[in-house]
């Protein structure tokens, strides 16, 4: 378990793929693993999780890079080597297991010219390419692209001024990025929307603003704070903004919502750092923010395959908050001990090599 003061990040990472998996229980499921009309907006809401992924994402790059810089002899080399390890030996995983299940399901052969931009992770760039075709990518994509320009980012944001200075550039962006993506993908196979939303360029804002957070944090005396409530009050506004966000949100505009979502779960952020709430930061979301992106991986095909006795279900009440409880049970039952497997097995053992070749190639020049 991580320590104390820094356990919040993973009860984070672990809400926000628990709510990606309530999510697409409903949006993958053939029949649909159909919610009670009273929890179905929260449930709608749940494709926003990713957003609390991507500001957690920068938030603790910034840690952990600053907490590096002046004690390892070639930090920038060492940051892309753990990121790499990190994310691809899992994900490599997982892209020959789609490749077969969907030549075995969909009798669906992926030439190379649709494995190429998920092998090097640059399925964000091409249109029509930019969901991947391992169910959830995207965000994948978008990450990696983030990790490959945050050294430039950091070096340019060292303080909360030049940080929010970069987000609202990077929102600003996003009217220009969006007049041409519309204009010039004219494909009718393509979906231009899609792309402009899936981008990098679309997402920045939300990474950017995790950097924002980063200094507010170190900004902070939570002590202090805490004795005026000041931790409760985000965790209010969070919950209070959530709310709002899912049962009577004003506009449909992606853009706005997007927006909306990320000042929210900075809240939650800011919120458990300065009070780490049990009801957030407790051994079970903690254990699955361990797993997280195992889970994120391995959950979406699962639920899919798991629709006949979601379906089998609902046929046995005519309750839907029962039938959809009992849904969820069984879908975490499935991938919580896949997700350990591949963790165990796979993501942690990257994470090790990763680690052993940062070492190997220091040992020489301490030496």
């Amino acid at each position: 378990m991580p320590a104390p003061k820094l356990a919040f990040i993973d009860s984070l990472r672990g809400l926000a793929s628990l709510y990606v998996v309530v999510f697409h229980l409903v949006v993958i499921t053939k029949p649909q693993a159909v919610p009670p009309e009273w929890l179905a907006p929260f449930i709608g809401g749940g494709g926003s999780g990713v957003m609390l992924f991507f500001v957690v994402s920068a938030f603790t790059l910034c840690l952990s890079m600053e907490a590096r810089a002046d004690s390892e002899a070639s930090p920038i080399t060492n940051f892309y080597l753990r990121r790499f390890f990190r994310i691809a030996p899992l994900f490599y995983f997982w892209m020959v297991i789609y490749y077969v299940r969907d030549i075995w399901y969909y009798h669906d052969v992926h030439p190379f010219s649709e494995v190429a931009p998920s092998l090097f992770f640059y399925l964000n760039i091409v249109p029509g390419q930019e969901e991947g075709y391992v169910w959830a990518s995207w965000t994948i994509g978008a990450e990696m692209l983030f990790y490959a320009a945050f050294p430039i980012i950091f070096a340019y944001s060292r303080n909360i001024g030049t940080a929010f200075a970069l987000f609202l550039i990077a929102l600003a962006l996003r009217i220009p990025w969006h007049g041409f993506v519309t204009r010039f993908i004219t494909d009718p196979t393509q979906n231009p929307e899609l792309y402009y939303e899936y981008s990098i360029i679309f997402n920045l804002g939300v990474f950017l603003f995790g950097v924002v957070v980063y200094h507010l944090y170190k900004m902070l005396d939570p002590e202090k704070i805490s004795r005026f409530g000041g931790g409760q009050l985000l965790l209010a506004v969070f919950s209070a903004g959530l709310m709002w966000e899912c049962y009577d949100v004003p506009t449909d505009d992606r853009t706005i919502n997007v927006t909306i979502q990320t000042i929210i779960y900075s809240a939650l952020l800011l919120g458990l750092a300065i009070t780490p709430a049990k009801i957030f930061v407790n051994r079970v979301t903690m254990f699955y923010g361990k797993i997280s992106y195992s889970v994120y991986l391995s959950h979406a095909t699962t639920v899919f395959f798991m629709s006949p006795l979601f379906a089998w279900v609902y046929q046995q009440t005519i309750y839907k908050t029962l039938a959809f409880g009992i849904s969820l049970g069984l879908a975490l039952a499935v991938i919580t001990p896949l997700s350990y497997l591949t963790y165990r097995l796979i993501e942690g053992p990257g994470n090790h090599l990763g680690r052993q070749l940062i070492r190997r190639i220091a040992t020489p020049r301490l030496a």
